[in-house]
């Protein structure tokens, strides 16, 4: 027996889940055979009833699911929110960090500037090797070219060892 003969029969309209789940089940396993008289017998045994008690059970037991469900995404959403709180906050450290960074790039470089220029006063081949240690032969090149300082032998070395 399907669904539609069942619900002819009982004038009854289960759900699916019920009646494949309950139904079904107890009239396989019955020794009635005959599809009216096993329904009459289903109805007289309260079998309508069972089933309205079980689909409220089952609308009462999704309705809490329901209810845990949505306290779960509140509760989410309350974590989301701090999470995103914390990100910015994060992101304001970082750009305080990388503006941080940046000044002090700059000093390096204004005082690795000056220490050119105090090598060149000086002819302080020390000092000449530590600035390039430190911001590199390039840097340390195009900072002379472009300011019109003299290349030292020394200097035009090091422009022949960076060509090759």
């Amino acid at each position: 027996m399907n669904i539609q003969e069942f619900s002819k029969l009982a004038g009854f309209q289960p759900t699916e889940y019920y009646y494949h789940n309950v139904i079904e089940v107890e009239y396989m396993n019955s020794p009635i055979q005959d599809k009216a008289e096993w329904v009459k017998q289903w109805k007289k045994d309260g079998g309508i009833q069972k089933a309205y008690d079980a689909m409220v059970s089952r609308s009462i037991d999704n309705q809490t699911h329901i209810s845990n469900l949505e306290d779960r995404c509140e509760k989410m959403q309350d974590t989301i929110e701090v999470l995103e709180r914390k990100c910015k906050a994060f992101r304001s450290t970082i750009d305080m960090d990388n503006e941080y960074m940046e000044t002090m790039r700059k000093e390096k470089m204004a005082m690795m500037y000056f220490l050119i220029e105090s090598a060149e006063k000086w002819s302080a081949t020390d000092i000449r090797e530590k600035v390039i240690d430190i911001i590199g032969a390039k840097e340390y090149i195009s900072y002379k070219l472009e300011h019109g300082l003299s290349l030292w032998e020394m200097d035009k070395k090091l422009i022949i060892e960076c060509m090759k």
